[in-house]
């Protein structure tokens, strides 16, 4: 989704259509591209704005509250394979991309569908669903797509429902692959990381974020 004019209120209403899902008939990702003329403070107050208003949707409807895993910046020239982050089993995932020279490209696969087509019984799913899947499991590619376009050039925010369903099917999460198309270790190839956690409403927050810190930051970890 090209974003013309940056609206978080916008930017929230999208999300929840797409990346909240209990079936696949919704895509349970979402891409935001807002071209090349913001600031990275301002890219960053963006996913701190998109992950409060997601706090606020999930309170209402799933009557729980939005934990930090982690939030941070990184340069990145790794080659991934499909897999799930270590997160709880129902989380969300934003990835944040900063304008590089280094170009990547960026898949996503459906593992509720993946494993359905091994036949196994709902129940025996939710024990089958592994974190990694090795690139010789060519079946993968039957439930994946390759995000396109997925321009280097610009700032991108890619939103992806990182669940594993384990103990229901209140949200199933899609894998995600990342392939650096020509490392180049002396450019930088910048991700802001964000990995949200739901958790009980009265449950004590693990994680305590500062956010201002985040937006203003200029540190980026290797």
């Amino acid at each position: 989704m090209k974003v013309e004019t940056i609206s978080i209120e916008d930017l929230v209403n999208h999300s929840i259509q797409k990346i909240f899902r209990t079936n696949t008939s919704t895509p349970g990702y979402v891409l935001f591209d807002f071209g090349s003329q913001i600031k990275s403070a301002q890219f960053r107050a963006v996913m701190i704005g998109l992950k409060q208003g997601l706090a606020t949707f999930i309170k209402e409807r799933y009557n729980k509250q939005l934990d930090y895993q982690w939030l941070g910046r990184f340069d990145q020239q790794v080659n991934t394979p499909y897999h799930l982050d270590n997160a709880s089993e129902q989380s969300i995932l934003m990835l944040g991309y900063e304008p590089s020279q280094i170009k990547s490209e960026m898949f996503l696969a459906d593992y509720d569908s993946y494993y359905r087509s091994k036949k196994k019984g709902v129940e025996e799913e939710g024990t089958l669903y592994e974190p990694i899947i090795q690139e010789s499991d060519d079946e993968i590619l039957l439930f994946s797509i390759k995000l396109d376009p997925f321009d280097n050039n610009n700032y991108r925010l890619l939103v992806i429902n990182n669940s594993n369903s384990r103990s229901n099917r209140e949200m199933l999460g899609l894998y995600h692959k990342a392939r650096i198309i020509k490392p180049d270790l002396t450019k930088s190839r910048v991700v802001n990381s964000m990995m949200l956690n739901l958790i009980p409403r009265n449950e004590k927050l693990k994680n305590v974020i500062d956010e201002e810190n985040f937006i203003d930051t200029t540190l980026v970890s290797k």
